[in-house]
């Protein structure tokens, strides 16, 4: 993210933010003790279904509809034009089983 310039700021509703941040809390809190999910089903409960909406949910809320507002609109269009600002941890789950780089997909 060194790309962005570290005294650029944006306004957000109070709310959103907060409803992101106990989003955020509410994974933080399942997923920190492993004991929350001893098998993959305790997992699947705590996410969801179709059928029976739970976490994920609320995730998908808080970053399609809340977040998705905050942005400003030249990184959202960035993001749209398939820009990719570096991630503090990129995840392995895409990564090209031919590269020795995690998250290159």
């Amino acid at each position: 993210m060194d790309s962005i310039p570290a005294d650029r700021t944006v306004s957000v509703p109070l709310r959103d933010l907060l409803f992101i941040h106990q989003t955020l809390g509410e994974f933080v809190q399942f997923f920190h003790q492993a004991d929350h999910y001893p098998d993959p089903a305790a997992v699947h409960r705590f996410l969801g279904s179709a059928a029976a909406p739970a976490a994920f949910d609320v995730l998908r809320e808080a970053y399609y509809q809340r977040f998705g507002g905050m942005l400003p609109a030249d990184i959202a269009q960035a993001f749209d034009d398939g820009a990719r600002f570096e991630h503090p941890l990129p995840s392995d789950y895409f990564a090209d089983p031919n590269s020795n780089e995690p998250g290159n997909a």
